[in-house]
Order: structure tokens, then C-alpha cells, then sequence
């Protein structure tokens, strides 16, 4: 059109060929229809052969989907989230988490240092590793990397560090472009839909079956739903940051958004019901009782009352069976957690200055002292305390679990305080972090690694990022103010305080 405008008018045969020229044509490209039949070979292949698709999709992975990735991250920073959260999914499937071969590091750290690599020169240059509670947490990881030195298992504590480190430096990555509330909602969105993926997956399970999508729970023998992970715990580890991170994303969604986020909230909340995963959803209705309550006041108080008491009088009067199921198990002792927790409480007391090494506190069960169930605590550093607490303690001496609460709780803290929160996020406090911080009790949840530690990870750097932000801007008002007196003020208050 700009060559017709600004050609002269006796020139027609210009004109002449602009007009004679084909229009753009709208047909899908030859690339589109490879791609369209190549997806419908991989899921025939995957209904006939589900072992040889799994080949194909993998060597399809790291020869087309992984060069487009590392370009699409590169320009968009935030989608490292995706990348993380698949990466998680990937190392708790059954095929790589229930294999003898220790096949998940091979795939996990090799995938990070891919993606997280490029951005670390920058992130060196950058000052958000030197700010708040981002240096305080680099401080705490290398910390974690100094453990080695005296681990009893080091080779585990280097591997594990370098686990946490890693996605750690693509979150300061992510929360250095952080500059308003928006952004702190649209980087939740992100996340949300990474974990979105992760549950549509988990239903297309449902379509090709294996004997470890259902697994029987050897308490109550019930049948549990565990998709392609290597177990149904992980489903509520996924659920938790579903929900988690669709809260958050909420206030900032439109319309459109909105019912996605809810259709991809209610399908994680039925998986977690087909999981028969209690502790997340208790967690998470801890957490939203919290928030109508800071909410609403006296309002928000007795409509928390007045469910607790719709809900206990269900389970005792009109549906006996709801009270026996939830109180199914040894729930007086945690389900025999209570035991675990008790010993492990006693290895601190022998070493709580700098405790055994960075994540290797399963391995302390390992003790011929400790008389715990042989087919559950003997896995090594691989047996989970169930307590993120505990753990820390074990691993990093208690001095190391202070300054790690210190860590965590200051963004929280400082976001409910009057006019530290210029973002609004104030609701992810309840809805996003308290949930996971009440999970911890009852799970280990470890740095930067699943499901429910990416949330927690996330929802604490966003905070964090505002509460640098609302200290900045209170700086920049107190020199405003300053700037703004007369000088016969200033020297007036000057002379009064000397």
C-alpha cells in the first residue's frame, strides 16, 4: 500500500502489478501439516505401542521441542517455570522415580544447566543476588554447598545442592523482571499453566491405563490414583500447587482466564479426590479459612465457625462413614511418622550446630538404634522424615533452620503489615505460601524441587520482590519530603538535633 501511495500517477504499471499480484495466501504450511500428522502418528503409536511412543516422543524432545524451548526462554525469562515444572514431572513418573537406575539425575541436571546456564552471566552482573532476602538465600545455599565438607554421605549433599542452586538462579531470574502486581500475577500464571499441563496429562493416563495408574493403599485398601507418577502422594504434591498458584493468578485474570483457571482447578481438586490425598486439601482449607477470616473480619470468623460445624456435624450424625475415613490410619502418631520425628529429634541434639549434610537426613533412620518400619524407613537419604522442619535441622543444624524460617517468613510478614503491600498480593500469604508451610509439618518439602517446593519457592520470591520494592519506594518518599522543605526548615531541624 505505501508503494501505491507514493508512486506517481502516470506510473501504472506499478499499480498495474500490485494489483495483478496474488493475495497472501491463508492455507497451513507444509510445516503445519507435518507437525499435524506427525502428532497423530505419535498417538496412534502411543495406543498400539505405549513403550516405543515414549521412545519416539523423547528423541522427538531433544531434536526439535528443546532447541525451540531454549529459544523461547531466552526471550521470555518467566517460561523457565515451565521448563522447571515439566522437569519435575518428568523425575516422579513411575518410569524414571521407580526405576533402579538413578536415571533422574542424568535427565534433571543436565535439562537445568541447559536452560538455567545462559542466564547466569547476567544474573552474576545483576544486583538482585545482592539484595534482601535473594543474597540471605544465597548465603543459605552455600551454605547448603559447604555442608559437603563434612556430610556423612557428601557425594548426595554436592548433588542436592547443585539441585537446589540451580532452579533458585532461574527464579531470581525471573523475579529481576518483576515490576509491579501485574507482573507478580501474570509469572503465577505462568506457573499455573505449567501445572496445568502436568494435570491434563496426568487424565490422558486414564485413556492408556498401566497396572501404576491405580495403586492399592495397603492401610485401607483403597484403590488410589496415581497417573503416571511413581506414586499417589505426588498428586497432591500437584494439586496443592495447582490451586496454590490459581489463586494467585486469579484477581489479575480476565474473563476468559478466569474459566480456564477454574476448569483447571476443579480438575486438580477431583484428581487429588481420586488420589485420596488428605493433607494438601487440609492444608489448603487451613489456608482459606485463614484468609476469610483476615478478610472479613468477624464476618469471615463466623463463617469459618459456622462450616467447621456444618462439617463436623456431617461426619458425626449424618455420614458416620466420612468421620472413620478421615480418621483412617494411625493418625494419633501421624500415621507412624511420630516415631521417625522422635529419633531424628534426638540426632540433632548430637550434632545442632551444623547437623550431617545438605538433604541426607534419611539416612540417619539408617542408625541400628532406630526401630522404625524396616519396609518404610529403609531407603537410606532416600526416606523422607515428613517433616520439612525436622529435616532442615538434621541436615543443616538448627542454626541453619532459623535462619531458613527468617528466610521464608520476613516477605510474608512484611506483605500483611500496613502499607508494605503496594502490589496487592497480600491474599497469596494464605492461599499460596501458608499452605505450603503447614504441608511441611506432615512432608518434607525440600528447596526449589517439587511440585509443592516450586510453589513455595515462587510465592516467596514474588513476595520478596515486593517487599524490595515497597522498601524502595519508602526511601524515595523520605527524600521527596526531605527535598520538598524549605531550607530555613532543614537548618532549623538540623540545629535541633545537634
Amino acid at each position: 500500500m505505501r508503494q501505491i501511495f507514493e508512486t506517481p500517477v502516470h506510473d501504472a504499471s506499478a499499480a498495474a502489478r500490485w494489483l495483478s499480484s496474488p493475495a497472501p495466501s491463508k492455507r497451513p504450511h507444509h510445516i503445519e501439516y507435518l507437525a499435524a500428522g506427525g502428532i497423530g502418528v505419535l498417538i496412534l503409536l502411543l495406543l498400539v505401542h505405549p513403550v516405543a511412543a515414549e521412545i519416539v516422543a523423547a528423541v522427538a524432545a531433544a531434536t526439535i521441542i528443546l532447541p525451540w524451548a531454549v529459544y523461547r526462554t531466552s526471550r521470555q525469562p518467566s517460561w523457565l517455570l515451565i521448563v522447571i515444572v515439566l522437569i519435575e514431572a518428568v523425575a516422579a513418573t513411575t518410569f524414571v522415580s521407580g526405576s533402579d537406575e538413578q536415571i533422574g539425575a542424568f535427565i534433571r541436571y543436565p535439562l537445568e544447566i541447559l536452560f538455567v546456564a545462559p542466564f547466569v552471566p547476567a544474573l552474576w552482573k545483576s544486583e538482585v543476588l545482592r539484595q534482601g532476602g535473594f543474597r540471605d538465600y544465597s548465603i543459605y545455599l552455600i551454605w547448603a554447598l559447604a555442608s559437603v565438607a563434612y556430610s556423612i554421605l557428601p557425594k548426595v549433599s554436592f548433588v542436592h545442592a547443585i539441585g537446589a542452586i540451580l532452579p533458585f538462579c532461574a527464579l531470581c531470574v525471573i523475579a529481576e523482571e518483576l515490576r509491579s502486581g501485574k507482573d507478580a500475577r501474570r509469572v503465577m500464571g505462568v506457573f499455573l499453566a505449567a501445572c496445568g499441563i502436568v494435570v491434563a496429562l496426568n487424565y490422558l493416563s486414564l485413556l492408556i491405563p498401566t497396572d501404576m495408574t491405580w495403586q492399592i493403599d495397603p492401610d485401607s485398601g483403597m484403590m488410589r490414583f496415581a497417573g503416571f507418577f511413581v506414586e499417589p502422594n505426588e498428586i497432591g504434591g500437584l494439586v496443592l500447587a495447582t490451586l496454590g498458584a490459581g489463586f494467585a493468578y486469579w484477581p489479575g485474570a480476565s474473563r476468559p482466564m478466569k474459566a480456564l483457571t477454574a476448569i483447571t482447578m476443579l480438575g486438580a481438586l477431583l484428581q487429588c479426590v481420586m488420589a485420596d490425598s488428605r493433607s494438601p486439601l487440609i492444608a489448603l482449607a487451613i489456608g482459606c479459612a485463614v484468609y476469610l477470616m483476615f478478610r472479613w473480619r468477624i464476618k469471615g470468623l463466623v463463617a469459618v465457625a459456622a462450616a467447621f460445624a456444618i462439617f463436623y456435624c456431617v461426619a458425626e450424625f449424618a455420614a458416620p462413614g466420612l468421620q472413620i475415613y478421615l480418621n483412617r490410619g494411625d493418625v494419633a502418631s501421624f500415621t507412624g511418622r511420630q516415631e521417625a520425628w522422635d529419633f531424628a529429634v534426638q540426632q540433632v541434639k548430637q550434632k545442632p550446630i551444623l547437623g550431617y549434610g545438605y538433604e541426607v537426613e534419611g539416612q540417619v533412620l539408617a542408625n541400628p538404634h532406630f526401630s522404625g518400619w524396616d519396609e518404610v524407613w529403609n531407603l537410606g537419604y532416600q526416606s523422607s522424615l515428613h517433616d520439612g522442619y525436622v529435616s532442615r535441622a538434621v541436615s543443616l543444624g538448627v542454626p541453619a533452620l532459623i535462619f531458613w524460617l527468617f528466610i521464608t517468613l520476613r516477605p510474608a510478614v512484611s506483605c500483611l503489615l500496613s502499607k508494605r503491600d503496594p502490589w496487592r498480593l497480600r491474599s497469596i500469604v494464605p492461599l499460596s505460601l501458608l499452605p505450603v508451610l503447614i504441608l511441611n509439618f506432615t512432608e518434607s518439602i525440600y528447596d526449589f524441587r517439587s511440585f509443592s517446593g516450586l510453589l513455595m519457592a515462587l510465592a516467596w520470591a514474588v513476595l520478596e520482590r515486593e517487599r524490595l520494592f515497597a522498601a524502595e519506594q519508602a526511601v524515595m518518599r523520605t527524600q521527596a519530603e526531605e527535598a520538598s522543605k524549605l531550607p530555613i526548615v532543614r537548618a532549623l531541624q538540623g540545629g535541633k538535633a545537634s
